[in-house]
Formats: structure tokens, C-alpha cells, sequence
């Protein structure tokens, strides 16, 4: 299946390698044409659920920081990998992956001399020329560069993640809150991360795209009020022991899986987001870190994973309490009081955060709307994600029909909708073509058109038509 994917993504104009004429880089697509528009109506469905529906700010910061945010961040210290070279061919392989692929076991928790010794137990060479492995060593995956010129230039990164500079603005946050409590604010931009050896398409990647949420709650206020309308949704659920189950949300806090209630809560409403993304619910689960893995701040850390027949586990969105942690050591190395007095108390509010990536969610939008019926390839977008709203087509390119098409393409644009218009080839290959990247409705402009200002509307799943009057169009489309 990858293999078809990729083909029709380069020829459709979905996603492809960057820098492909300079023979490319690893760890960089780029969205062509049509997968611009999926990327962005996944984002705006983001937006829909967490700024319309979930009350949350939004907020775009820059993606370049002064080196401080990042050593109060923790990250200058301790956001790294361990990775190991091969002493033939030079070849940098992230250590972990290497010695999972070759043995099947977990390197979560093992550390650098851990590592050294399965590579020598197992005698694990070079995938790529057989050679042998140098020693493994840790390896800090942040982009370093500097602001301004000369002597006075300062030492900055790249953003490794968006959370960070949500939390630089709190102060100025909580007085747009209007000093209330729970609050979010959301930012969906891009991220960059140095990755050692990205070998997994658009899984991993240097520079990607993320949408991260961030609760500032009291410390005795993870909960949601709205957790009833997500309590029945029932999930595969991992806890951090590996034990397996099927269980509802509801059942999972009660049992004591899901310490949090609002985890409990944003893991049923990202479950319903991808659903509607048309991510294949049955590929999902739920699963928590280890005590060994999940961050040393955090109380509780869920991640939902994506199956896939491909790569295998993909994780989507990572639910976690950071407790007051980030707050706080910006608060330390600032210097600037992060602390609030709400309702009598004073106090450095905690942080639930919802973190997903864009990237990924989108690959495996593509793996799960990918069909094949016969020689027929197609896409089954959701309307919503789909690039396009419909295609405009004259069944022939004569007898004043194009003209007639232009027109009602013209009344589709001028309602705001994004819709394409193709006279080129046959209609079947025309039908074909709009399959190819998952446009939901063809509108053919036939003869009969011409006599009773009807159109023809053929749905790409079933391929049923229906003759539509040109007044009634935009509501047959819009569904």
C-alpha cells in the first residue's frame, strides 16, 4: 500500500520529498497543491474543535527563541537521543531504533551503556554497509543558530516545540482571561527537531507541523463539566504496566487507569477529532507511558496511537498534567511572577496539555481514506478534509457547454466554495482524475443542461448520479 500512496501523492500533487532536484533531504516534504488544502482543513477542524468548541485563545508565537526560554525549558540540558555512528561509512543511526529493529526489544529506559552492551551482545552492524557501530552518546536534536551579528550576537534554537512560547505570554494571557480559571490557548505552527536518522517518510520529520493546547487549570481543577458527553466512548486501552483492555472512558477513570478526569475528557474528544478527520477509529488505542518513560513532572501522560499497516505505531497526541513544572522554571530564570491570587488563594497554575501533530494525522488520513476497488483508486475523504468541495465539468468541450460550466463554476466560487473546473480528456478520465484525490462531488454540464438548468451530481464512494437544479447547488453540495 505505501508504495501506491506515495505514487499517487507525487502525481497528484499530495506530498512529496523536498529539495528533490538536488537529490533531497531527509526529514523534509513538501505539500503539494492538493495536499496544502487537506493540511489546512485538518488544522481548521482542529480549530473548530478547541477555539469554537472548547472556549480556547489562540495565539502565534515566533519559532525562534533566545537561548535561555530553552535552558529553562529544560531542553538545552536534556533534549536529546542516543545515537551511534557506523566507523566504515559514517552513517548516524538513532540507537534505540537500531537495536529494537534488530531484537525486538524496548529500549525505553536503557541508558548509553545499556545500549553499548546489546549492540556487542547481539553483534549489530551498519544496516547500510556491515561495518562496525562506534559507541552510542547523547545527541541534542535542537537547531542552533544566533540573532543578530558580530560579537553582541546571541546564541538562540529553533523551536523544538510550540509550548514553550505559549507559556512565555501567561501573565499577559491570564489578563485576557479576565484572571479566570480553567483557560486554554492554543498555537498551530511549525516545530523543528534535528532528528538523527528520519527513515519513516512523513512520521518523522525536521521540520513539521504541530497543534499544541495548553489548560491552565488550579492545581485541584482537572476536571471537565463536559466529560458525560465523551464517558461511553470505548477505546483499546494500554496502561503503563502493558496490560490491555477495552473499556469506556468512563470505566477507565473509575478503575483508576486515567488518574484525571480532563484527560480522561480531551482523550475521548481527540478519539471523536480523528474520527471525523476519517482516521480509522478501530486503528486507534490508548496508551499509557511508564513510570520510567512519562516525563519526571507529570502526574499522568496518555498518548493515542495509530496502528498502521506501514510504519506500525504512529502516536497522534500526547494528553499530559505538566503540573505548575514549566511555569515555574520560567518563573525561576525570568525572574517574573507567574503566580495568580484567584478566589482568595495564590498560586503557580498547572498545565493539562493537548499535543498532536499535523503531519502525522495527515499521513494516516491518507493510509485510511486510501481505496482500491479494481483499477479504481481512489480517496474517501471526509467532505470536510477532502481538498476540494467538488469539480465543475462539461460532458464535452463544444455546443456552448464549457461556457454554460464556467458559469456555474463561477456561482460556486462566489459562494465561497472551493471547487475546481476540468474540461481535459474524457469525462471518465475526468471522473478518474477527481477520484484520484478524493473530491467528493462531480458536477457535469450536459445537453440537458441547457434545456432545464439541471446538473448532474455523481458521489465518488458509490458513484450514484443525481440530476440537481443549478438553483438548488450549493445546498446539494455543502451536506
Amino acid at each position: 500500500m505505501h508504495k501506491q500512496i506515495l505514487d499517487v501523492s507525487k502525481r497528484r500533487g499530495i506530498m512529496y520529498p523536498s529539495f528533490e532536484i538536488y537529490g533531497g533531504v531527509g526529514g523534509f516534504y513538501d505539500y503539494g497543491p492538493i495536499g496544502s488544502r487537506i493540511k489546512k482543513n485538518i488544522e481548521d477542524l482542529v480549530r473548530r474543535y478547541y477555539i469554537i468548541e472548547e472556549g480556547c485563545f489562540e495565539v502565534e508565537c515566533p519559532t525562534l527563541s533566545p537561548e535561555a526560554v530553552w535552558v529553562a525549558s529544560g531542553h538545552v540540558s536534556s533534549f536529546s537521543d542516543l545515537m551511534t555512528e557506523c566507523l566504515k561509512c559514517g552513517e548516524p543511526y538513532r540507537a534505540d531504533h537500531l537495536i529494537e529493529e534488530h531484537t525486538g526489544k524496548s529500549c525505553e529506559a536503557s541508558d548509553m551503556s545499556a545500549m553499548d552492551e546489546l549492540v556487542k551482545e547481539y553483534k549489530i552492524k551498519c544496516p547500510k554497509c556491515g561495518g562496525g557501530l562506534d559507541r552510542v552518546y547523547s545527541y541534542n536534536l535542537m537547531f542552533q543558530t544566533f540573532i543578530g551579528p558580530g560579537k553582541n550576537k546571541e546564541v538562540a534554537y529553533l523551536r523544538p516545540e510550540t509550548a514553550q512560547t505559549t507559556y512565555l505570554g501567561f501573565r499577559r494571557l491570564w489578563e485576557i482571561a479576565r484572571k479566570k480559571l480553567p483557560f486554554g490557548v492554543i498555537q498551530i505552527g511549525r516545530s523543528f527537531r534535528n532528528e538523527i536518522s528520519p527513515r519513516q517518510g512523513m512520521i518523522r520529520l525536521r521540520e513539521f507541523n504541530q497543534a499544541e493546547i495548553q489548560f491552565f487549570v488550579e492545581p485541584d481543577g482537572k476536571y471537565s463539566p463536559r466529560f458525560d458527553t465523551v464517558s461511553a466512548i470505548k477505546a483499546k486501552v494500554i496502561d503503563k504496566e502493558g496490560r490491555e483492555s477495552s473499556l469506556t472512558l468512563k470505566e477507565a477513570v473509575e478503575k483508576g487507569i486515567v488518574k484525571l478526569q480532563m484527560i480522561a475528557y480531551f482523550l475521548g474528544r481527540s478519539l471523536q477529532l480523528f474520527k471525523e478527520m476519517g482516521i480509522n477509529p478501530e486503528a486507534l488505542r490508548l496508551r499509557q507511558h511508564k513510570d520510567e518513560e512519562r516525563a519526571f513532572y507529570s502526574t499522568d501522560t496518555w498518548d493515542i496511537e495509530y496502528m498502521s499497516s506501514v510504519f506500525g505505531k504512529i502516536e497522534l497526541v500526547g494528553v499530559s498534567d505538566r503540573t505548575d513544572y514549566d511555569l515555574s522554571a520560567h518563573m525561576k530564570l525570568s525572574k517574573q511572577d507567574m503566580t495568580v491570587n484567584y478566589e482568595g488563594r495564590k498560586f503557580i497554575p498547572h498545565v493539562v496539555e493537548v499535543a498532536y501533530g499535523i503531519d502525522r494525522p495527515f499521513y494516516c488520513v491518507i493510509e485510511s481514506c486510501y481505496r482500491e476497488e479494481g483499477d479504481r483508486v481512489f480517496f474517501s475523504f471526509p467532505e470536510d478534509i477532502a481538498p476540494y468541495k467538488a469539480g465543475v465539468f462539461p460532458l464535452v468541450g463544444k455546443d456552448g457547454l464549457p461556457e454554460k460550466a464556467q458559469q456555474v463554476f463561477d456561482l460556486l466560487k462566489k459562494e465561497g466554495l472551493y471547487v475546481f473546473y476540468d474540461e481535459g480528456g474524457s469525462i471518465g478520465k475526468r471522473y478518474a482524475r477527481a477520484d484520484e484525490v478524493g473530491v467528493p462531488i462531480c458536477v457535469t454540464i450536459d445537453y440537458e443542461t441547457l434545456e432545464d438548468d439541471t446538473v448532474t451530481l455523481r458521489d465518488r464512494d458509490t458513484k450514484k448520479q443525481d440530476r440537481v437544479k443549478i438553483d438548488g447547488l450549493c445546498k446539494a453540495i455543502v451536506r
